[in-house]
């Protein structure tokens, strides 16, 4: 071989790439550029927070009537045509450390369902996993009150999304989705264990949620600006305002009487 056909090969070798473990991380970082303060998340959270001030200040909390008057899911009154309580009673707690577990898991899960889907897809998330959840729990003829069935349907949305985008997802720690799992699973049993938590409500919204998250498409995997600008997601936000406007209706002058 001349000496032309060695340095051709010497050239060749260098071009070959040598990998390492680093290389191998394929995907988009799911962490990468999430926020601590999802705006969409943290306005969800304030209006439960204002919404319990008002039934600490009017007897909300210490009178179960007083608390279906102000709103709490009540399947008597869903089918006397009060749709509105589908929504409101996700809205209104039962106690201090009712509000504050779940005000906790919608931190955790709404910044991580935020940061996956965007704002105006979360906010049609929430919106639709608490219908799910509060349709779900009107199976059994009980009062009920909670965020948690929509907390359930962002944790559904999330297990929906990694299991779909598997491939497209690179998570740090593959440990999120077990956690959430396993979080899922622990408080469905304990609801089993326990008349007064409302299991079908978390049931109903984590299904919800799970389909919302296998079907939807992240905007985590796209540009986020011309996301944002899509018909289908510009009407999904106006859909989640629709239904707050048109629930808040009959649901605001109850909180003041």
């Amino acid at each position: 071989m001349d000496d032309r056909g060695s340095e051709l090969n010497a050239d060749s070798e260098e071009d070959i790439p040598i990998l390492d473990a680093s290389m191998l991380h394929s995907g988009v970082d799911f962490e990468k550029g999430m926020t601590w303060w999802p705006r969409g998340t943290l306005l969800l959270m304030i209006a439960c927070l204002v919404f319990f001030c008002f039934q600490a200040v009017t007897g909300g909390l210490d009178d179960l009537n007083r608390m279906t008057d102000m709103g709490a899911l009540s399947k008597p009154h869903v089918e006397q045509g009060e749709l509105w309580r589908l929504l409101s009673g996700p809205f209104l707690h039962a106690s201090h450390d009712h509000l504050i577990g779940n005000l906790l898991m919608l931190f955790v899960l709404g910044m991580a369902c935020e940061h996956a889907f965007g704002v105006s897809q979360f906010l049609f998330l929430y919106v639709v996993a608490a219908l799910g959840g509060s349709c779900a729990s009107l199976i059994h003829n009980t009062v009920s009150v909670g965020a948690s069935g929509a907390i359930f349907g962002l944790a559904g949305a999330l297990v929906g999304l990694f299991r779909r985008h598997q491939s497209l997802l690179h998570l740090r720690d593959r440990r999120i989705g077990f956690v959430i799992g396993f979080w899922v699973v622990y408080q469905i049993l304990c609801g089993m264990l326990s008349p007064q938590i409302d299991n079908l409500a978390h049931v109903g919204g984590f299904c919800t949620g799970l389909l919302f998250g296998m079907l939807t498409p992240p905007a985590l995997l796209n540009d986020r600006n011309e996301f944002a600008r899509r018909p289908s997601v510009r009407l999904m936000l106006v859909t989640a305002c629709t239904i707050f406007m048109i629930a808040s209706v009959s649901f605001f002058p109850r909180l003041i009487k």
